[in-house]
């Protein structure tokens, strides 16, 4: 009978160097999407109207607190009102201007969309932007919608600066 030669030849691993290097990516990539944090879009629509440009110097300009109000229509005068009573409340300048304003229109979300309550919220940051008081010059105006809230409502949250004085 015949004996078998048997092969003492060393296995090349070289050919499969590629592959081991698309799975070194495929699993990095895996590892990546997993620690990120994924923001939907679908509730709001970000609309800068005014660009605000301000130097922060000093951490006395930082107001951190804000201001939170609900219409059920525009109303500038009564705006106006409110701002002026909050600014006083907390003991802000009268020249503290807003640099941020989110804007969320109110609606049912049994009967409507969220583009409607978004819709709202547009149509009442056009009329702010057209108001004569400058309130919302230099501010930074997102829109959205919330659920939270009844069909007519429109609820405005609103940040303040002090202006830095030169």
């Amino acid at each position: 009978m015949r004996r078998r030669r048997e092969s003492f030849e060393s296995e090349d691993a070289t050919l499969l160097a590629g592959w081991m290097y698309a799975d070194l990516l495929l699993g990095l990539m895996v590892i990546f999407l997993a620690t990120i944090s994924f923001v939907p879009i679908d509730n709001f629509i970000s609309k800068s109207l005014v660009k605000a440009t301000y130097k922060q110097v000093d951490k006395a300009f930082n107001f951190n607190r804000g201001i939170s109000l609900i219409y059920d229509k525009f109303d500038a005068v009564a705006l106006e009102k409110d701002i002026d009573s909050f600014k006083k409340r907390e003991g802000l300048d009268n020249d503290a201007e807003i640099i941020f304003a989110q804007i969320l229109g109110g609606y049912n979300s049994k009967t409507e969309t969220v583009d409607e309550g978004r819709n709202r919220a547009l149509l009442y940051s056009f009329n702010l932007s057209q108001e004569q008081t400058g309130l919302f010059r230099s501010a930074s105006v997102t829109a959205g919608a919330d659920p939270n809230l009844k069909p007519g409502e429109i609820a405005l949250r609103l940040t303040f600066v002090s202006k830095i004085k030169k």
